[in-house]
């Protein structure tokens, strides 16, 4: 199968890379869109909490490092903020949410450890969380999406168990230690439980998308597969009914006549073998039923014996082109098999008879006859004419064949299509 022409190899290489990472890619934008709206609502909380909290006390040596009380009560939540913010916008967005969780997860971090100081302990065992407990989660989620699985583990269980000490820490020491502990267990079940939907979600898209990867190979192979073999029907039926055909006409050939017959059939099986290399154009055009059976019977007249064509088609029914074209030579060679095999001489002459009918879903040719019969199981293997000529040569348009014969009682030969057989 050519490759497209008008598209670079590397942009086909591309379209194969997105195709194995279809899913989850899906389940990352659905991850990303999630943790942002996480974001609004828990941010929205912690900060209207920042906005009602006393005004912190930082300790001496904070405010000699930073300046006056107003700007580190302004720049700490500021900062913490802004980069909260900045995670939603990347989830919205769908780029860059892994930088902007992991600059968050590791700026709460950075918080956790200078909270002491920056609030100069008043919040230490207090009954009413700090604004920052309400960001807890969203730190655990933003590890979940940012980290490797085992730096977000660690992170989900170290992270809580900080927050729970600096919860609890006050200027003598560790108050109210089990508010902090039980707030501590919580944040590690809740990020634990975001850890594990996040890594079962990536697991199986990864999982899916190697199943679709894996199936598309398959089918590629599949249509790969069924391409040579529909050629390999088209050869031999081509070989069968126009080279074998011409090289029986020119073994026959007793006289003049029968010496033009055979040359007119070679060079209609040169011409046949020149057409074969060229690759058909797409034939939208379909034939009436009718029609094929006028064209079966102009057949019949050129045959040895004498065939009845009769036609009981609907005048509106039709079959498409390529479709007319596979019935019409695999009835005729129907037509050949009962000219050369049936049997019969003088009065004993068999009677053969081609019926096109149709119903309301399937198109029909039925060729009879009453000869001599045969068993198709017995049928030579290297004998091409029912196998190939019009058996795999109805199943290549998407047709089936029912050769129903037996020794001493003739043969029947039925193909038929329906459009939803040849969609199959």
């Amino acid at each position: 199968m050519p490759v497209d022409q008008g598209r670079p190899l590397h942009s086909l290489e591309a379209e194969r890379h997105r195709s194995r990472v279809f899913t989850s890619t899906r389940v990352e934008n659905m991850i990303a869109l999630t943790l942002a709206l996480a974001v609004l609502v828990f941010g929205a909380q912690a900060f209207v909490f920042a906005m009602m909290a006393p005004i912190a006390e930082p300790v001496p040596s904070v405010r000699g490092a930073v300046g006056s009380d107003t700007e580190i009560g302004f720049i700490f939540p500021a900062v913490t903020f802004a980069a909260l913010a900045a995670v939603a916008v990347a989830g919205f967005l769908r780029r860059g949410v892994r930088i902007a969780g992991g600059f968050f997860a590791l700026l709460y971090l950075a918080v956790l450890i200078v909270w002491p100081l920056y609030t100069g302990f008043i919040f230490g065992g207090r009954p009413d969380e700090p604004w920052i407990w309400y960001l807890l989660t969203v730190a655990t989620a933003c590890a979940a999406v940012a980290f490797p699985v085992t730096w977000a583990v660690a992170y989900t269980i170290g992270v809580p168990i900080l927050y729970g000490l600096v919860r609890s820490v006050g200027t003598l020491g560790f108050v109210r230690l089990q508010i902090g502990i039980l707030d501590a267990i919580y944040g590690i079940v809740f990020g634990m439980l975001i850890v594990m939907l996040a890594v079962m979600f990536r697991q199986t898209a990864r999982r899916v998308d190697a199943a679709r990867d894996a199936a598309l190979v398959r089918y590629d192979r599949a249509v790969r597969a069924h391409a040579v073999e529909a050629e390999r029907v088209e050869v031999d039926a081509l070989v069968h009914d126009n080279v074998l055909a011409a090289l029986q006409a020119a073994e026959r050939a007793v006289n003049l006549e029968g010496e033009r017959a055979a040359v007119q059939i070679a060079e209609h099986a040169l011409a046949e073998l020149r057409e074969a290399g060229v690759e058909a154009t797409a034939d939208e055009s379909s034939v009436t039923l009718r029609e094929m059976a006028g064209r079966l019977s102009v057949a019949a007249r050129m045959m040895e014996h004498d065939f009845i064509v009769e036609s009981t088609a609907s005048a509106g029914a039709v079959v498409p082109q390529t479709v007319a074209n596979a019935m019409g030579l695999a009835a005729v060679q129907a037509m050949v098999n009962s000219a050369e095999h049936a049997g019969g001489a003088g009065d004993e002459e068999p009677d053969r008879r081609v019926a096109v009918s149709n119903t309301s879903t399937t198109a029909v040719i039925e060729i009879v006859d009453d000869g001599v019969g045969f068993d198709p199981e017995k049928v030579p293997t290297d004998r091409l004419g029912v196998r190939v000529s019009i058996v795999e040569r109805m199943a290549a348009v998407g047709g089936s064949t029912v050769v129903d014969a037996a020794p001493g009682r003739g043969a029947r030969v039925v193909l038929s299509w329906s459009p939803s057989e040849g969609a199959e």
